[in-house]
């Protein structure tokens, strides 16, 4: 039996890709423009990535199937992005970050890589800002943050509550700048139906043209796949219908492994179905987190006279109240 390799580099756990990234080969400026890149969706991961390679100096291709990479559901992230810039003060850190990461992916998440997502998290919100996404911000000018997720910090950083639009806006924009500037092709309406390998290596793509119909081949030295999740394999889920995992299924039977498939997407925010047929769940914008509380009466009495409408919420005092989320599950 195969073991999934991880590739992640040896040495501390704080030093592993630091080092990784001092030491590992580098492509010289001038070999870059011989380089093609193959990037298949063109959501924040895939715009953000074509948009990057181009940057570097890379030939890429990037392809989605719907009719502008506008219509991606990275759109649906709407609560906020989390870096551990520490602008409240409030003792924030990469390790904090780290940690609470670990610890929501429910101790199953490669310890190395997300150490990784924390350091790097700074750079990512610089990045957005640059690419115009307008975050909330205080008075002052400086970018706001919110307690997010029931950590005991603020590190959220928001756009009210549409930030993965904001955000998806920001990369489409730079993604377009670099379509302009003629480094990224951009194919509308194409459906990726194979990938093609070389000697084990994914070195292209067979797509399919929605409006014509047509087969095209498309060449590569890489190709990425930033096709989105696969909660859609649930009967109920919050996720777009065509949110259906058929790129990576498609990549899986050419031999590429699937790790962590206990990895899917929920939230517990969603409002359960109202019909005994309907297929997706109705998702609350996540930024209503933390922002309220929820408490109870610890009053029989008290609570009694709510439902018979002889008190009123504002008549219990606050030592009367229970807020038993906050006292069953402590931050």
């Amino acid at each position: 039996m195969k073991q999934l390799d991880g590739h992640i580099p040896p040495g501390p756990l704080k030093e592993k890709w630091t080092t990784y990234r001092s030491t590992m080969p580098l492509v010289a400026p001038n070999n870059k423009l011989r380089l093609d890149v193959i990037v298949v969706g063109t959501g924040l991961a895939g715009a953000s990535a074509a948009a990057s390679l181009a940057e570097l100096g890379y030939n890429v291709k990037v392809f989605t199937f719907h009719d502008s990479p506008r219509r991606a559901h990275s759109i649906a992230a709407q609560g906020g992005i989390n870096a551990a810039k520490n602008y409240k003060n409030d003792g924030d850190s990469v390790w904090r970050l780290f940690y609470d990461t670990i610890k929501g992916g429910d101790y199953r998440s490669r310890e190395a890589n997300v150490y990784r997502l924390a350091e790097v998290s700074a750079n990512i919100i610089d990045q957005a800002v640059a690419q115009g996404v307008p975050f909330a911000r205080e008075y002052g000018g400086y970018l706001d943050n919110r307690s997010f997720g029931g950590v005991q910090v603020k590190r959220t950083f928001y756009a009210r509550g549409q930030t993965g639009q904001q955000l998806l806006l920001g990369a489409y924009q730079a993604l377009c700048r670099q379509v302009a500037l003629g480094k990224v092709e951009l194919y509308h309406r194409h459906e990726m139906l194979d990938v093609v390998l070389v000697d084990g290596k994914a070195r292209g793509i067979i797509a399919r043209n929605l409006i014509t119909g047509e087969l095209e081949r498309h060449s590569a030295h890489a190709v990425v796949l930033a096709t989105g999740g696969y909660g859609n394999v649930f009967y109920l889920s919050t996720n777009a219908m065509n949110s259906n995992v058929t790129a990576a299924w498609r990549a899986v039977r050419r031999g590429a492994y699937m790790a962590n498939p206990c990895f899917t997407q929920i939230h517990p925010t969603c409002i359960p179905q109202s019909g005994e047929y309907q297929s997706k769940l109705t998702l609350m914008s996540e930024s209503l987190r933390n922002d309220g509380r929820v408490w109870v009466p610890k009053k029989v009495e008290d609570a009694e006279a709510i439902r018979k409408g002889l008190k009123t919420a504002l008549d219990i005092p606050e030592e009367d109240r229970d807020y038993y989320l906050e006292r069953m599950y402590p931050a």
